[in-house]
């Protein structure tokens, strides 16, 4: 059972997606970039769904924290983000904070399906 952290400061999204997550996967939370940190310290997940606006320390930071604390064997990434204006996507991939990139909203079957993606080229590498 992989480990997922979801940070996202809407809690009714975060509800949402801790709910469509737990059936397969162990699932933490956090709604702040500083709590995200603290949480991946701890639970040490194999993937975190980051939201990039957050309150106070923004997901872009905090994703460079969790990816350079958390390098070994690797976390995946995945930006999940209202973020989807021209060259947004680009910037955001290569800011080094995520491995991949999915603009607000998407439909939970495509959210479902990124993170098996994302799962299986983890456990693959």
């Amino acid at each position: 059972m992989a480990k997922i952290l979801v940070v996202e400061d809407n809690a009714d999204l975060l509800s949402i997606l801790r709910e469509l997550l737990s059936v397969e996967h162990e699932v933490a939370t956090a709604r702040r970039g500083e709590e995200a940190i603290e949480v991946a310290r701890t639970f040490r997940p194999d993937l975190v769904i980051l939201d990039l606006q957050l309150p106070s320390m923004d997901g872009i930071e905090a994703g460079r924290w969790i990816k350079r604390e958390l390098a070994e064997p690797g976390v995946a990434i995945l930006a999940l983000t209202a973020l989807a204006g021209a060259g947004d996507p680009e910037a955001i991939l290569r800011s080094g904070c995520c491995d991949a990139y999915m603009a607000k909203p998407a439909s939970l079957d495509a959210i479902r399906a990124k993170v098996r993606e994302l799962l299986s080229q983890r456990r693959a590498a």
